[in-house]
């Protein structure tokens, strides 16, 4: 009997999804872009061992996206879950293709995991 429970108990730790090794962020595709303004998405799909972690936007009218390049960075919170996120941007320059990135860091940013990089064109 006791072979029995510890292979039920065996079999039952071994079906459990294992945790994953890094967060997963995805971007969304920018929405409501109008000449001044655009609402950008993402999201942490998973989270990874290191929780909490510091989550946001990168972006900029230059491609270089890191968080040491971005000429903004907008930090929108500190989360241990999976988590969706957006934010309206205003004040940007019509006429102007602009590129962003999410992101998730750990406390110091010695460790940040980016999404992939969308572009979006302001109207005139």
């Amino acid at each position: 009997m006791r072979y029995l429970i510890i292979l039920c108990a065996s079999l039952l730790l071994a079906c459990q999804d294992p945790e994953p090794d890094a967060p997963n962020v995805i971007t969304q595709d920018a929405q409501q872009i109008g000449s001044t303004s655009v609402v950008m998405g993402a999201e942490i799909k998973q989270m990874g061992p290191i929780k909490p972690m510091n989550y946001g936007f990168l972006f900029d009218s230059q491609s270089d996206l890191s968080i040491l390049a971005a000429s903004k960075k907008i930090v929108l919170g500190t989360t241990s879950d999976p988590k969706l996120f957006s934010i309206k941007l205003e004040n940007l320059s019509p006429n102007t293709k602009y590129y962003y990135r999410g992101f998730a860091a750990n406390a110091d940013y010695s460790k940040v995991y980016y999404s992939n990089t969308i572009t979006f064109t302001t109207l005139p």
